[in-house]
């Protein structure tokens, strides 16, 4: 079986220390308890730290993991290990692309859809595809972002998952707003609601756990925001009131999302006038970028840096769009684009 040899005083900060152990023929219940356990605490550093935390010690375990696959089990068993071994994939893209291994993310998300849809397991494929349909958002390609998510969408529907098919509208909805389309971000992000209210006490996996009341008020307030930065003056207030509750509602744990939300909110001031709140905002915003291994953050700053260069008259815009210009993240990839794929 695995024997990860639990320490007592092990952490989301300090996971066990050794690498999971075949020491048997036969995978059992304990097997996969132990793993599912291992990629709960390296997806917690993700969240706190950053994907440049946990991305080598990720990619690290994925070789006894698949090791597991052939070795006899029961069926149930069989069904959960192949699971969890492409939930320990579908991190591993995750955290490779938020450090701008972008190349190694599709890799790994691959991997993760292969064996998720042997595996029968439609939950996790539209987890998997609303993350490479991110993948695209994030490098300027909403209407490839969308058809991803609209794959993630029929998966979502033949999951039964509420919660599934909330994480998917939710970013549609942004893929919409980055192409313009108001009206119809403004309905997905309802329906986004709608799901995630009828997801209430449902069991929720691992990899959508993240998916809360607060992170579907950020990814509103992100919608907002593009749709002000794209020419919707009046979304600018919608923004605000979401992000605010958002940098408010994200704790400790969750310090890469507060930043993700923080960034857009300092953006919103700027472009609404409100200079003096708009630069603090954004000081505060780079100062918990610097602490995170996030090429990410660096990308999401770009338009916070536009908007501080759109008031030149302000020494305080002025420093900040200066410091952004200087950042870059620490322990991160080189060769990042925000432009398009890097080599495959």
């Amino acid at each position: 079986m695995l024997d990860p040899r639990h320490d007592a005083h092990a952490t989301p900060d300090r996971p066990v220390d050794d690498r999971l152990q075949v020491v048997r023929r036969h995978v059992g219940a304990a097997d996969v308890v132990a793993l599912e356990a291992c990629t709960a605490q390296l997806r917690a550093l993700d969240h706190r730290h950053g994907g440049g935390r946990c991305a080598d010690e990720v990619v690290a375990r994925l070789p006894m993991a698949l090791a597991l696959l052939p070795l006899a089990s029961t069926e149930r068993v069989g069904h959960a290990l192949r699971t969890a071994v492409a939930d320990l994939h579908n991190l591993a893209g995750w955290v490779c692309f938020d450090t701008g291994r972008t190349g190694e993310a599709l890799r790994h998300f691959r991997t993760a859809l292969a064996l998720s849809e042997t595996n029968g397991d439609q939950a996790l494929v539209s987890n998997v595809h609303y993350r490479l349909g991110r993948v695209h958002l994030h490098h300027g390609a909403p209407r490839s972002a969308e058809a991803e998510f609209r794959t993630a969408e029929r998966a979502a529907r033949a999951s039964g998952s509420a919660l599934a098919r909330a994480v998917v509208a939710a970013n549609q909805a942004w893929a919409h707003a980055q192409m313009g389309s108001a009206r119809r971000a403004a309905a997905l992000l309802a329906e986004a609601a709608d799901h995630h209210a009828r997801a209430q006490g449902d069991p929720v996996p691992g990899w959508a756990a993240f998916f809360t009341g607060v992170e579907l008020s950020a990814i509103g307030g992100v919608v907002h925001a593009e749709l002000a930065r794209t020419g919707d003056p009046l979304a600018v207030g919608e923004a605000v009131r979401l992000l605010t509750g958002a940098v408010d509602g994200f704790t400790a744990d969750m310090a890469r999302s507060r930043a993700f939300s923080l960034v857009p909110l300092a953006a919103c001031h700027l472009l609404d006038g409100q200079v003096d709140r708009g630069t603090r905002l954004g000081e505060d915003a780079v100062d918990l970028c610097q602490v995170l291994v996030s090429a990410r953050t660096t990308a999401r700053l770009r338009p916070l840096l536009d908007a501080a260069r759109g008031r030149p008259a302000h020494r305080g815009a002025r420093a900040l769009a200066e410091r952004i210009d200087r950042f870059r993240p620490a322990g991160t990839a080189t060769g990042w684009s925000a432009a398009g794929f890097p080599d495959r």
